[in-house]
């Protein structure tokens, strides 16, 4: 049975190479071996899906454990008067979003496993780096050339796990690793309390050690990426040869291209000039805002409840700790029901919404600390799900590499706004970062309404057959090059 099923499929994947008909597509993926694609999956997900997880979890707390040195006297022990704590953690976001789209492209240029095998080595000597700073000019420069190594995280590791997993599939794979995140705020709090105690050393102590040794962790995960990480499911050593095949033939089928090995100036218009990826983007940003309001500031937030600084960072564990538990259950459902609008609409943008009502109009203290639970799951389960969903939409490697660097570079001015949203001055009301978190909550329920509508509105418009007319006259190469705008691709809402 499944040869035969797999002979089909080949036959198909010839048929598909000349005609791309939407038929023989559905067809052929319907008849790839459900036990063969689930053998695939599980050792994809033994491998690809915990180094993701990794890289991301050590590239945010090396990004958001500033919170925790400044809990622990970095500001006083550098003279951060006035904005200049503020100024640092602008520094990285603006290197962050400037070499966004480049590094992306250079991940598809060189592969997944030596470029970021590379990034990782990178922001784990920058931050190594962030120990010896000893004014504010140094701390500033060290978070610059920080943001320069991490831009191709996320991005990257969205772009990589797109070409292994088909659409359905990849929201929990994205809400896996964007996750931990989450938890990297509960793990990154536990590790700035056990560092700091390590009796002092030369110049290091306290908050120094925070950094120092985060950074030797983070090295160290660079080189089981290096180890471990497969380039692509080609080239994947622990998949069979007929495991490999078919691994790279269901994402070719499903996503209608042909191999992308040039970069070219229709893959920059299909990945950066439509209108799902304005929504999203938009949705993205807001998200981004959030989630980096409450990585960098939640310490602070805390304090004001009346925790000393230890407790503090022991009070963050538990709200980060349910945020990735709410992201993970969250990305299932909508891989699942194999829909991404509603997760935001009905779940994530309320939770904010009502997360930040709560600190702007409560004085009770356990009923504010619950709105910090709200907020942590709202905040962690928007960015992956409108990252996968505008992967999701975007077909082929290339338009896929930049379509995600561009959205997450625009998401992440967001980051650069959360820098500026909790000023020490409005302690401890803080009441213009709740609002504008409360407005960000909105925008996202606002644009995920507008992407879902017009994904609905243009899949109607392809089954009617009222986009066929774009493959007149085309070749099959140029068919291939159509990619989302394909009359037989259809959108995830």
């Amino acid at each position: 049975m499944s040869d035969k099923k797999t002979s089909t499929t080949t036959d198909h994947e010839k048929e598909l190479s000349v005609s791309y008909s939407h038929e023989d597509q559905v067809d052929a993926l319907e008849n790839i071996d459900p036990k063969l694609e689930a053998r695939i999956r599980r050792k994809l997900d033994m491998r690809v899906v915990p180094m993701a997880t990794l890289i991301y979890l050590m590239a945010f707390i090396d990004r958001s454990n500033m919170g925790n040195a400044k809990n622990l006297g970095m500001t006083e022990d550098l003279g951060l008067t006035g904005h200049k704590f503020s100024i640092t953690l602008t520094t990285f976001f603006i290197t962050y979003v400037l070499f966004e789209i480049p590094t992306n492209i250079l991940c598809k240029k060189f592969g997944p496993r030596i470029w970021l095998s590379m990034i990782v080595f990178a922001f784990g000597i920058v931050s190594m780096c962030l120990a010896f700073a000893t004014n504010f000019a140094g701390l500033a420069a060290a978070r610059a050339f920080l943001g320069i190594a991490e831009a191709g995280i996320m991005p990257g590791i969205s772009y990589m796990l797109s070409t292994f997993y088909r659409r359905h599939e990849l929201v929990t794979r994205v809400g896996i690793y964007a996750s931990f995140a989450s938890l990297a705020g509960a793990f990154g709090g536990l590790l700035a309390i056990g560092f700091s105690k390590i009796p002092e050393w030369g110049i290091m102590h306290t908050w120094r050690n925070i950094f120092f040794f985060e950074g030797v962790l983070t090295f160290a995960a660079g080189i089981a990426c290096y180890l471990v990480l497969p380039d692509s499911p080609e080239t994947a050593s622990f998949l069979t040869e007929e495991e490999r095949r078919v691994a790279s033939m269901r994402i070719r089928l499903e996503t209608l291209t042909h191999e992308q090995k040039k970069l070219k100036r229709v893959h920059f218009v299909l990945g950066m000039k439509n209108l799902n990826i304005v929504f999203m983007s938009a949705g993205l940003f807001c998200s981004l805002l959030c989630m980096n309001s409450i990585a960098l500031f939640m310490p602070s937030l805390l304090a004001t409840m009346g925790f000393d600084s230890v407790k503090s960072q022991l009070m963050t564990v538990p709200p980060y700790a349910c945020g990735t538990i709410f992201c993970i259950v969250a990305a299932m459902i909508s891989d699942r029901l194999k829909t991404r609008g509603p997760i935001l609409i009905f779940a994530a943008g309320p939770l904010i919404v009502v997360a930040f009502i709560i600190l702007l109009t409560v004085e009770t203290t356990g009923i504010r600390y619950m709105a910090i639970f709200f907020a942590t799951c709202g905040a962690f389960t928007g960015s992956p799900v409108f990252v996968a969903w505008l992967v999701d939409n975007s077909s082929g490697p290339m338009v896929r590499a930049i379509a995600s660097a561009f959205a997450v570079s625009v998401g992440s001015l967001g980051g650069l706004v959360a820098t500026w949203t909790y000023l020490a001055e409005e302690a401890p009301e803080y009441k213009t970062g709740h609002i504008i978190n409360l407005c960000a909550g909105c925008v996202i329920m606002i644009s995920a309404t507008l992407a879902t509508i017009n994904c609905r509105w243009e899949n109607k418009k392809r089954a009617e057959g009222k986009r066929d007319y774009r493959l007149d006259g085309l070749t099959d190469e140029q068919m291939g090059e159509l990619g989302h705008t394909h009359p037989n691709f259809r959108y995830t809402t």
